[in-house]
């Protein structure tokens, strides 16, 4: 059993945003998997290429010069392994890079050759090997379930055992099944991982956050939010640790850069990794945007900012490791007051009412869908009113790990600790621990390097954990006082 996570990333297209469906002459709009190209329509949008040249599974197409790194999208830009991605996603590993000396997230950094380009510590690139369509093998596991909780159990289990038997078939591969559309649509994606990656240009802080979080989520902006990265592997092709005795990756396709540019009403899509769409979710989960999720993360991101500032205000080492975690609080900050303020400005909840009213009368006026569905929209409702009771509280549990490192560590030691103690033989609990002491120790020297490096601690930056403890605790007496 694994005790640490992290959330898959689906492929995508995604194509500029205005209301304008599939079968329109000009698609515009909307998020298609690769598995449904062919209904985005960008031929009668103006695609010059075919649509097998973007993907074509089993061959080489635009899509193989896509690569992940730490979540966020990259490309390929020669036969060399050179790739560009946005600042901010190489952000973590230029501050891992930086010193008080050599301040690189201050001052930028170019590698005049590759022996001059450095390590770029934590960061890891996925490349998609392959995809499949698993959807129909998950539901049919779950056809005769009706219980959500069991429901959503037995998906999780029947994702864990595609993924262990894809990656038995290949053990050079990582598999993940992505839930495409919740309850749905699943895809399982098989990956192949390269270790080895290396800064190749950064740019300075006032190009590369020039407008700073003023500017950010806002276009047109005016900033360079680019660096380059390169990737290497073994001598024998395959993936490897960081070594000097390492090559440049050679990928199947790369990207060319047009130096013509692009003229007025060219034709435009962006094909990478995504984030969620909720845009099908019902009134009462705008609702518990609007007054819960939005405002209350906001507040405390705003809050821990203005405490890590703080300590890192007098001592450039501390503000270094720091930075990376006020840089991804003040990303979140900004996006979340944006939606919440365009929630408010276009009464979207409004909108969502009147949506969901049309869809209850629909149900209703078809037999065959209202024996079925005719009391879907008053569950989903009662629901809601339930859940909304413990909302605020909620949030404070699920925030109160990523606010304090210290308390995520202790979480998963004890976690351990519960699950080796169900075990029936203790050869069993022993197994257990060996199969995830390893990630542990990864957990522990991802919380220690950005500080011991820079001869700090957790306990001495700022006191800032004490003082997150602090808001912590204000907000727990608040919650039982309410009770």
């Amino acid at each position: 059993m694994k005790f640490i996570h992290h959330t898959t990333i689906a492929l995508a297209l995604l194509l500029s945003a205005t209301n304008i469906p599939y079968a329109n002459a000009n698609p515009d709009e909307g998020m298609y998997p690769l598995s449904e190209l062919n209904r985005a329509g960008l031929k009668k949008a103006g695609l010059k290429i075919s649509e097998k040249d973007i993907y074509n599974p089993g061959q080489v197409g635009l899509v193989d010069a896509l690569v992940q790194v730490s979540g966020c999208t990259g490309s390929f830009v020669s036969n060399r392994g050179l790739i560009i991605t946005n600042h901010h996603c190489a952000f973590s590993a230029v501050q891992l890079a930086s010193t008080a000396i050599n301040n690189y997230l201050k001052n930028g950094f170019v590698a005049q050759n590759q022996e001059q380009e450095i390590e770029a510590k934590g960061l890891k690139i996925r490349i998609t090997d392959s995809y499949e369509d698993v959807s129909v093998k998950i539901l049919n596991s779950v056809a005769n379930i009706s219980d959500p909780v069991e429901r959503i159990n037995t998906i999780k289990r029947k994702q864990e055992e595609l993924v262990k038997q894809a990656e038995k078939e290949d053990p050079t591969i990582k598999a993940e099944v992505s839930e495409m559309f919740i309850g749905k649509s699943y895809v399982l994606f098989r990956y192949k991982t390269i270790e080895d990656v290396r800064l190749v240009y950064i740019p300075r802080q006032n190009i590369g956050e020039f407008g700073g979080e003023t500017d950010n989520w806002v276009w047109p902006r005016h900033t360079g939010d680019y660096s380059f990265l390169r990737a290497y592997v073994g001598k024998n092709g395959k993936s490897a640790p960081y070594s000097k005795d390492n090559v440049p990756y050679q990928p199947k396709k790369h990207l060319k850069v047009n130096p013509n540019g692009v003229k007025e009403n060219d034709f435009t899509f962006i094909l990478g990794y995504p984030g969620k769409t909720f845009r099908h979710r019902p009134a009462q989960y705008i609702k518990y945007q609007q007054d819960y999720l939005l405002p209350y993360v906001s507040n405390l991101y705003d809050f821990q900012n203005k405490q890590m500032e703080e300590a890192g205000k007098d001592n450039t080492d501390i503000a270094l490791s720091l930075a990376t975690r006020i840089k991804r609080n003040a990303n979140v900050l900004k996006n979340y007051r944006g939606k919440l303020k365009g929630l408010r400005g276009i009464d979207l909840l409004s909108t969502k009412k009147q949506e969901d009213e049309a869809l209850a009368a629909f149900i209703l006026s078809k037999p065959e869908l209202k024996g079925k569905y005719g009391n879907l929209l008053n569950d989903i409702a009662a629901y809601y009113q339930v859940s909304d009771q413990d909302a605020l509280k909620e949030l404070w549990i699920n925030n109160i790990y990523n606010s304090t490192s210290l308390l995520k560590v202790a979480r998963d030691l004890n976690t351990l600790k519960v699950a080796m103690g169900k075990e029936r033989s203790s050869h069993a609990a022993k197994q257990l621990f060996d199969y995830n002491v390893e990630q542990l120790k990864k957990v522990f020297k991802k919380l220690t390097k950005a500080t011991t490096n820079r001869q700090t601690n957790v306990f001495s930056v700022g006191c800032l954990p004490m003082q997150l403890l602090s808001k912590v605790k204000i907000n727990l007496n608040q919650f039982r006082n309410s009770n």
